[in-house]
């Protein structure tokens, strides 16, 4: 009699079970995978995130103009900062103190010439010592008018700086120190995102962000505040920024960090 061949129930029972079993495991081995995947991956948006808000920031408020920060809460720490960013600084030879002067010579700057200048916002800024009448542009003061040109001067290797109108300073810089400033810009946390406004122009009071129209430089941000310590002999000015860096899956960095103000009067 010839045998039968096959499998039994009982086989291929332990065959189904085995292969169930292989396949739970490769699953979970395939899902944490992809898990882990995308939680570096969130871990990783969520750090360039971090970084870029603060590169942002710290870049801009570095060579601001010494002293010219506000921040839009009287207790000194708020959601808003506003400052004047400088573009060149240079030495000067002599500037108006004692009457108001359109043109004054000053030593060649080493990153800004004739073809540098925006004639609709360069400004001159000298001795910025203190915030008070800063932003009012008012003659005598810190901050003159519009720059005309940069041509040579009757001194030796020295340049002709000629304003639109004429200017007198409060004071000379103890260090015969000059800025070449534009528009005051602000930093802004509002509702999760980091703002930027700019081109808005010098305002005695620091300007309402709801007045203005900004520019988004980051989302998914929270609990975003700024804060400025003043300069002193012994140091620059700090600048103090902390924010939070959120995902909708509840990932959180916090950054809090300080960035000193290289400028001074």
């Amino acid at each position: 009699m010839r045998r039968q061949q096959g499998f039994t129930l009982i086989e291929i029972i332990v065959v189904i079970v085995i292969i169930g079993i292989l396949g739970v495991g490769i699953t979970n081995f395939i899902g944490r995978s992809v898990q882990g995947y995308a939680d570096t991956a969130e871990r990783q948006q969520v750090a360039t995130i971090a970084w870029i808000v603060s590169e942002k920031l710290s870049r801009a408020v570095r060579d601001a103009l010494p002293n010219s920060f506000r921040i839009n809460d009287a207790s000194g720490t708020g959601t808003c900062i506003e400052y004047i960013p400088t573009v060149a600084g240079t030495d000067y030879l002599s500037v108006p103190t004692l009457a108001a002067a359109s043109s004054f010579e000053v030593v060649p700057f080493p990153n800004y010439n004739n073809a540098s200048i925006d004639t609709t916002q360069d400004r001159v800024a000298v001795y910025p010592n203190t915030l008070a009448g800063m932003y009012g542009l008012a003659s005598p003061g810190m901050i003159s008018g519009t720059i005309a040109s940069l041509a040579a001067g009757t001194t030796t290797n020295a340049l002709l700086l000629t304003l639109n109108a004429s200017h007198q300073f409060l004071s000379d810089s103890p260090q015969r120190r000059l800025y070449v400033v534009r528009q005051p810009e602000m930093f802004c946390f509002e509702s999760g995102v980091l703002n930027i406004y700019q081109g808005y122009g010098f305002q005695n009071a620091m300007p309402a962000p709801s007045a203005l129209t900004g520019t988004v430089v980051a989302s998914g941000l929270a609990n975003g505040e700024f804060s400025y310590t003043p300069g002193t002999l012994t140091r620059g000015g700090v600048v103090t920024l902390a924010f939070d860096v959120t995902e909708g899956s509840g990932l959180t960095q916090s950054i809090d960090q300080e960035v000193q103000i290289r400028n001074v009067p």
